[in-house]
C-alpha cells in the first residue's frame, strides 16, 4: 500500500471504474484528466499515504474531506455522454471506485506474491487492504465486498451488466501508453527542459504498467481493452515480478516506500524498540 512502484505498475488496473459508464461520465464531466493525464493520477495516489498511514485523528479528517468533495461530483454528461446522470455518492458507483481502487493494490499484491497462496492467505491480503484504506459511506449498499469470494463475485456481476465500451476509455488506455510530464511540482521551465527526453523515454518506461497491469486484468477488461495473455507477456512478467521482489528485499525502505508510509514504519520499529525495554515490572526486586 505505501510502494509508489506499486501503484504505478497495476494503475492500469484503475480502467475498471471508466469502463462503468456514470464514472466515464463523472470523470470525463470534470476535464481534469484532460488537462493532464499524468498529475491527476498522482493526485489520486497523494491520497493513500493519509488514508493509510496517518494517525487515527488525520485519517478520519482525510476520509470526511475524500467523502465532501465527492459530494461536489454530480450532474448530467456531456459531449458522448450527452444525458448520463452521474453521481459521486451514489452507493452503486461508490461501491465501484472503492472496490476497484482496493483492487489495484490486492490485485498487484497477488500477482507479485500469491501465485500459491491459499484461500485463507488471499483474504488476509484482501482484509489488510481493506482495513488500511477503509473509506465508505452510510449506506451498506456502498460497501466494498468483506471477502475475496465476494469481491470476484460482484467484479463478475458489474462485468455482465455495466460495463462496456466508451470513448474516455479508449482515450485513457492510450494515455496510460503515453503519459504527459508531470506538472504537479517543479518549475515550468524544468518541465520544459524534462519534455523531449520524457517524450522519448516514456513509451518504454509504460509497457512495464502495461504488462503486470494485464497480468492481473479481469477478462472483461481484457476484451474491452481488445488485450490477450500468451506466454511471451507471461515470460515478461516474470522479470518484471522478479525485480519487483528484489527491490522489496534488497532497496532500503526509505527509497521504496513513499514517505508517510516510510514515517509509519519508523514509527512502529522505534515503537517496538521501546516497548522491548521497558521494565518488566516498577515493584521493587526480589531480594
Amino acid at each position: 500500500m505505501g510502494m509508489p512502484l506499486a501503484f504505478g505498475l497495476f494503475g492500469r488496473l484503475a480502467l475498471d471504474q471508466v469502463a462503468y459508464r456514470k464514472v466515464a461520465a463523472a470523470v470525463d464531466a470534470s476535464g481534469r484528466f484532460a488537462a493532464n493525464f499524468t498529475d491527476r493520477g498522482i493526485n489520486s495516489y497523494l491520497w493513500n499515504g493519509p488514508l493509510a498511514f496517518a494517525d487515527e485523528a488525520d485519517r478520519a479528517a482525510t476520509t470526511q474531506r475524500l467523502k465532501t468533495k465527492h459530494a461536489a461530483v454530480h450532474g448530467v454528461g456531456k459531449g458522448e455522454f450527452d444525458g448520463e446522470r452521474y453521481s459521486a455518492l451514489d452507493p452503486k458507483l461508490w461501491k465501484w471506485v472503492g472496490a476497484t481502487s482496493l483492487n489495484v493494490f490486492y490485485a498487484g499484491y497477488i500477482a507479485v506474491y500469491g501465485e500459491n497462496f491459499t484461500d485463507e492467505q488471499r483474504e488476509v491480503v484482501w482484509r489488510t487492504v481493506g482495513a488500511v484504506a477503509d473509506v465508505g459511506i452510510p449506506s451498506s449498499a456502498a460497501d466494498v465486498p468483506a471477502t475475496v469470494a465476494e469481491m470476484q463475485a460482484y467484479y463478475d456481476e458489474v462485468a455482465a451488466t455495466e460495463l462496456a465500451d466508451n470513448p474516455f476509455l479508449q482515450w485513457a488506455a492510450d494515455q496510460f501508453a503515453a503519459p504527459p510530464v508531470p506538472t504537479l511540482f517543479g518549475p515550468q521551465w524544468l518541465h520544459q527542459i524534462v519534455a523531449p527526453v520524457w517524450k522519448l523515454a516514456v513509451p518504454a518506461l509504460a509497457r512495464p504498467a502495461r504488462i503486470c497491469a494485464e497480468s492481473a486484468t479481469h477478462p472483461k477488461m481484457q476484451e474491452l481493452l481488445n488485450s490477450s495473455w500468451n506466454p511471451a507477456k507471461q515470460a515478461e512478467f516474470s522479470c518484471y515480478k522478479a525485480g519487483i521482489k528484489a527491490a522489496r528485499r534488497w532497496l532500503p525502505k526509505w527509497a521504496v516506500l513513499e514517505p508517510m508510509a516510510y514515517n509509519r514504519y519508523r514509527y512502529e520499529q522505534l515503537r517496538a524498540f521501546h516497548t522491548r525495554h521497558e521494565l518488566e515490572s516498577f515493584a521493587p526486586r526480589a531480594s
